[in-house]
């Protein structure tokens, strides 16, 4: 074979894998901006001038939008920094981003099986089941998911960098790519662990422990990173999305290790079933803190943690070696989710396989490849073949189908009811959209859905709902500012029918949070026009108290 026909050759399966995972996302380009993609991009002002970018990339990523805590992800930053000055605001633009990190994503998958001495066929349907796999969809669809596909990539490509034979030179370019991967996502910290597991893939003397002394530096650029992180970072990075008041919930899992544990062993079963049958794919999935053995998710995630350990330990032969990569690889890689060390904000989430999957899909590739190599049996081999291709297909289908429920905040968050997911945040972010966009009866409808759920809300969502339902009786619109003015409050609280029922809710508000600046202002004004001049007066104290106590009185309304 010609050089140019051998090099034709091996690109053939790049274009094949980058045209699958345009095609399967093909449908997302009309796809709006969502969730945190509101605060990070579409409101971030630090990416608006280039006289903002040290602001950007030397703070966490909500400072640009004026909000407390977020993530410091500067690589992540710099790329929608890019992006929006290059091609500007366009939602089209930034998915296009994202389908082309997955795709590159997906092709590196498929490099380090090649690297690794997989066969071509063997790499390539690894690569492709897990690029079109709809578990990531919440990864690609969601342009604040940008992060896994940008650390993973990072990774792949820092392991790369040290194969075949981890040379010692090769740990400075590796390591160079650990801080790019860092500087996307802090889960990238697993990175160390990762190449020492793939070191004791490859090497012949894996039993000679200072064999991995050679992976110093990697392991001092996570020590160095996690001193930085806790100690010279200004402000704690948001890690817990429950209330800060509820103080159940943080005695049964933020501060008891022994739940945390049971609880990450009861979601084991819940992944492999995501893993194997991709069904009711969503967001906000309410799972309860596990206290007791005797349940049969943790006892399930037990059995598949033990079989696992016996399958690393017993399995260093040529048989069971790359099983056991792929499962040390999804350990590893999936440590920082598992909310044992430190508590998350979430106890199942899709995107969190991204990365671990990658070691699954190679390991498991590689295992039934060797066990058809030894079965000898070439029916078998073209049967496995063919069920692999229609895998492929039929989770392509399935992504291209759940793409759609990404569109817009009424798919997203309808979509999450329709799983059965009767979620009090849910209603709240949904009621929110439909305030927004003017459609105060539908929004009113999901307000109170979220306030008759059984399951308590932050007080900060609760207050910020009672002060919605009194814009919505009193029929107040926001400015061109997207705020409740004074002057429109001034307008509206002499026409509307509904006057009483607007004073309830802001009393109601300023019940659960004192000290919330606007509710009293607006009630001042309103009682000052009813003529009672006591209560007037009250809130316009407790409104001026707050001011002189230093309060911030422009928090979102």
């Amino acid at each position: 074979m010609s050089v140019s026909k051998q090099a034709y050759r091996e690109r053939v399966p790049y274009i094949l894998l980058v045209v699958t995972i345009f095609a399967v996302y093909a449908n997302v380009y009309d796809n709006n901006f969502l969730l945190d993609d509101m605060v990070i991009i579409v409101q971030n002002r630090f990416l608006q001038h280039w006289r903002d970018l040290p602001e950007l990339l030397t703070t966490l990523s909500l400072h640009g939008t004026n909000l407390p805590g977020g993530f410091y992800r500067p690589v992540q930053m710099l790329l929608f920094f890019l992006m929006y000055q290059v091609f500007g605001l366009s939602a089209a633009v930034f998915h296009a981003m994202n389908i082309l990190l997955h795709a590159i994503t997906t092709c590196l998958v498929y490099r380090l099986g090649q690297r690794l001495g997989y066969q071509m066929f063997t790499a390539f349907m690894a690569a492709l089941i897990w690029g079109v796999h709809p578990l990531f969809t919440e990864t690609v669809d969601y342009v604040s998911g940008s992060a896994e596909p940008l650390y993973a990539a990072f990774c792949l490509a820092g392991i790369l960098a040290l194969l075949p034979d981890f040379a010692p030179r090769k740990f400075w370019m590796s390591g160079l790519f650990f801080i790019l991967a860092l500087g996307s996502k802090e889960s990238a910290i697993v990175f160390p662990a990762l190449a020492t597991f793939t070191l004791f893939l490859v090497s012949k003397e894996r039993l000679t422990p200072s064999l991995y002394l050679r992976t110093w530096p990697l392991w001092l650029i996570m020590v160095v990173y996690l001193i930085i992180l806790n100690f010279v970072s200004p402000e704690k990075i948001t890690l817990l999305m429950h209330d800060p008041a509820d103080m159940q919930y943080d005695m049964l899992y933020t501060h008891n290790i022994i739940n945390r544990l049971l609880t990450s062993l009861a979601t084991l079963p819940v992944y492999l079933g995501l893993i194997i049958w991709p069904e009711h794919l969503h967001m906000e999935r309410s799972y309860p803190v596990f206290s007791s053995l005797l349940s049969w998710p943790v006892l399930a995630g037990m059995a598949m943690t033990g079989a696992a350990l016996l399958q690393i330990i017993w399995g260093k032969g040529g048989r069971g070696l790359a099983c056991s990569w792929g499962l040390l690889w999804f350990a590893a890689a999936f440590s920082p989710y598992t909310g044992i060390i430190m508590p998350i904000n979430s106890f199942i989430a899709e995107h969190w396989l991204y990365l671990p999957g990658i070691g699954l899909s190679l390991g498991f590739a590689q295992t039934i490849s060797v066990w058809i190599e030894r079965q000898k049996s070439e029916k078998l081999r073209n049967a496995i073949a063919g069920l692999s291709i229609l895998a492929a297909v039929a989770l392509g289908g399935v992504t291209f189908s759940q793409n759609r429920v990404w569109h817009d905040p009424e798919a997203f968050y309808q979509h999450i009811f329709d799983c059965g997911e009767e979620s009090g945040r849910a209603h709240s972010s949904l009621a929110q959209y439909y305030f927004n966009i003017g459609e105060y009866d539908r929004a009113k409808e999901q307000y109170l859905a979220a306030l008759a759920h059984p399951a308590p809300l932050w007080l900060s969502q609760t207050s910020l709902i009672h002060i919605h339902l009194a814009f919505i009786y009193l029929g107040a619109r926001p400015n061109e500012n997207g705020l409740i003015a004074e002057p429109e409050v001034a307008k509206v609280m002499r026409l509307t029918p509904q006057l009483s029922e607007a004073i309830a809710e802001l009393e109601k508000t300023v019940d659960i949070d004192p000290d919330y600046y606007w509710a009293h202002k607006f009630l001042s004004m309103i009682y000052d026009y009813q003529g009672e001049k006591n209560k007037a007066d009250f809130h316009a104290q407790r409104a001026r108290s707050i001011l002189n106590n230093g309060r911030d009185p422009d928090r979102l309304l």
